[in-house]
């Protein structure tokens, strides 16, 4: 059964006994957890849904919630996340205890809907993987493929009520890059940048190529390294100008200072294999990046020393928490960053 299957039943209240999401593409498994919430009455979610970290709960009390028959409805969900019997992991639990709560997921009351959730792999040699397999369902929650995306990519666009043409969804859909082999990008990430240009074309506007490469990830990217490089050329008159540009065409700073932050630690990280006698091309595939990415931060090294970076990084961790504390104007928090590190002037408190 494939994911759009899983979530139509859910919708319909069609329910299995016992579900186990996994996989990196978080993106997929929060929907699985809305959905799963909207499935219950009205009303009801404090009374017949229970969300459980399976890191820190005792198995006793995950049976407990599982027996325990639902409020006013003929279904109650728990949700047990990150449960380490399903990673490999005995760190709180023994062979006894893993056989004591398989017996248990083989006598779940018909008005319990037990849901696992893990975010990231687990391991399939399990005996608890394999009794979920059997009386319920597992799903990996991995990038979309080709056909899936592109008709998700489409719906978003539909829903933000933009006109777009199916040659610019796989232009998009290209320039995204989400299902290259090294990439890390999620649908999270393609959701933010579909909203950046709906938003920037307007509702009943048309999304042209033009619009796309003018805000495409891999132009921020480019401008990122462009911001870099004017910051260790110390030209702030340059830097300024990305920077304004990028803040106009709708990038969020707090997403520039993200964006700053990791490119600054993979020029540390960089440099370090480097001067190990590691090439720029094995640098890229140990680091899991593209190989223009790693040549790119390497020559960028020569113009920061691990004392600037550090410095950087550590300005960048204060100006988030002040921004996001309302202490200080996002705006001016990244103008002072480039003026202050085009300038070298270190560990002044903003």
């Amino acid at each position: 059964m494939n994911y759009k299957d899983i979530i139509g039943n859910i919708k319909n209240r069609n329910f299995e006994n016992v579900y186990l999401f996994y996989g990196k593409e978080y993106y997929l498994i929060e929907n699985a957890i809305k959905v799963f919430k909207e499935s219950l009455s009205e009303g009801m979610l404090d009374f017949n849904l229970d969300i459980i970290d399976g890191r820190e709960t005792a198995i006793d009390q995950v049976i407990s919630s599982i027996e325990t028959l639902p409020f006013m409805d003929d279904k109650k969900i728990v949700i047990v996340k990150d449960f380490e019997l399903l990673k490999g992991k005995k760190k709180n639990f023994s062979d006894s205890d893993e056989k004591y709560f398989i017996d248990h997921i083989d006598n779940i009351p018909d008005t319990t809907v037990l849901v696992f959730i893990v975010y990231g792999d687990i391991d399939k040699r399990k005996s608890l993987v394999k009794k979920i397999d059997k009386k319920g369902i597992v799903f990996n929650c991995d990038k979309l493929s080709d056909m899936d995306l592109f008709k998700w990519v489409r719906k978003k666009f539909e829903l933000n009520n933009v006109i777009v043409e199916n040659s610019e969804i796989m232009y998009f859909i290209e320039q995204e890059g989400y299902r290259d082999k090294s990439s890390e990008k999620t649908l999270s990430d393609l959701e933010n940048e579909i909203n950046k240009i709906s938003s920037f074309v307007g509702k009943g506007n048309i999304v042209s190529r033009e619009v796309i490469d003018k805000l495409s990830q891999k132009k921020v990217e480019n401008d990122i390294f462009k911001l870099i490089d004017y910051i260790g050329e110390k030209n702030s008159s340059n830097a300024m100008k990305i920077l304004n540009d990028m803040i106009n065409e709708g990038e969020s700073v707090l997403g520039i200072f993200s964006m700053i932050a990791r490119q600054f630690k993979v020029v540390v990280q960089s440099r370090k294999l480097q001067s190990d006698g590691y090439t720029s091309k094995v640098i890229a595939e140990k680091l899991k990046i593209h190989p223009f990415v790693a040549t790119k931060a390497i020559k960028q090294s020569r113009n920061f020393s691990d004392e600037i970076i550090i410095d950087m990084l550590n300005y960048i961790l204060e100006c988030d928490y002040k921004i996001k504390n309302g202490l200080i104007r996002d705006t001016l928090a990244v103008e002072m960053l480039v003026s202050k590190y085009c300038k070298r002037e270190f560990n002044n408190v903003i």
